[in-house]
């Protein structure tokens, strides 16, 4: 009798176990090197956008001889209050869109109503408007048409409400007040590029805000407007806010729906500021008209995108010096650093 031997094709338990540990050292090692190009990808779709805002901005301002202001008219006093269906609180956002290509979108807005007639404000929690959606309001089909240069798309996207989403703001200066800002978009400014004597490189016309929860029960520093209603001076205002961290901010009451439209030229909606650096906390005293840090924010890696005067773009470090970054928020503060 002959014995042959024979051979098997195949793994064996052993040698399967070992490439299975092979592949995921492999992938354990390879994914984050593809999540950092996704999100290279991603921030420079972001950045291109701003590119794109810079572009309708200047075209706006070669049609107009004038910059679109931040936000429109109200009828507010010395004290703000929730609004009337008098105020045109449009931004400027609404009013470049032809320059954006968007004309289509732009002819459905009437101005001469509130921006979300017959609603005082954005109405985004009450009953009808949310199941008719949006369609009894005015200006409803122009709020919800997406408009997906205003979106970057490092962000993410948790809101409840029912118009289309906003993630680019308008400078309104460095200072706390949400009226007289001294950036390029103020409440019924009309900034010319020839106001700004710090010359249009050395200053900020828009920046990133990431979009907020819609939930009181997250907690997310870099799109929350905690509260701080009290008796400040501006700079006692913004050393207590710059103090607050992520769990002593959370026994405050907190706005969650930032960038929830583009509107309309609310504070914690469409436009910022440069009182605190980057990705800092934000907060408001009372209503947000008449205090308030509204900090750019995003979810690129340690920094934000900054649209400059001239157009270009720059990543700026959440580490800047504060006061370089409070001088590139206004138009005439001439104290930049020569080399920003």
């Amino acid at each position: 009798m002959s014995y042959r031997l024979v051979r098997r094709n195949g793994f064996t338990i052993v040698e399967l176990l070992v490439t299975i540990a092979i592949i995921g050292l492999l992938t354990a090692l390879l994914l984050p090197a593809v999540q950092a190009a996704r999100e290279t990808a991603r921030r420079m779709r972001c950045s291109n956008n701003l590119k794109q805002v810079g572009i309708a901005l200047h075209g706006y301002h070669d049609s107009h001889s004038v910059l679109p202001f931040g936000v429109g008219p109200d009828n507010d006093g010395m004290i703000s209050s929730l609004g009337t269906l008098d105020d045109r609180r449009y931004s400027a956002q609404s009013l470049i869109l032809p320059y954006l290509e968007l004309s289509t979108i732009h002819s459905r807005i009437d101005f001469d109503v509130a921006p979300f007639h017959p609603f005082v404000n954005a109405a985004t929690g009450d009953a009808s408007v949310i199941a008719a959606q949006g369609t009894n309001v005015t200006n409803g089909e122009a709020a919800k048409a997406h408009v997906s240069v205003l979106l970057c798309p490092s962000d993410l996207d948790r809101l409840a409400s029912i118009w289309s989403r906003n993630n680019y703001r308008m400078c309104n200066g460095s200072n706390w007040s949400g009226r007289t800002g001294n950036g390029m978009f103020g409440q019924v400014s009309s900034v010319r590029f020839a106001h700004v004597t710090d010359g249009l490189s050395q200053t900020a016309m828009v920046s990133e805000r990431v979009k907020g929860t819609s939930s009181q029960a997250v907690f997310d520093v870099l799109s929350d407007l905690y509260d701080l209603a009290g008796i400040w001076t501006e700079s006692s205002f913004r050393n207590a806010c710059e103090q607050l961290t992520a769990t002593t901010a959370a026994a405050y009451n907190q706005d969650i729906e930032s960038g929830q439209t583009w509107l309309e030229g609310n504070m914690n909606w469409t436009r910022y500021n440069h009182v605190l650096t980057p990705n800092r906390i934000s907060c408001k005293n009372g209503f947000t008209w008449d205090g308030v840090i509204m900090t750019a924010s995003s979810r690129h890696d340690a920094g934000v995108n900054v649209l400059l005067g001239d157009g270009s773009v720059r990543f700026v470090a959440d580490v800047v010096d504060g006061d370089l970054w409070r001088g590139l928020g206004t138009i005439g503060d001439s104290d930049q650093s020569p080399g920003f």
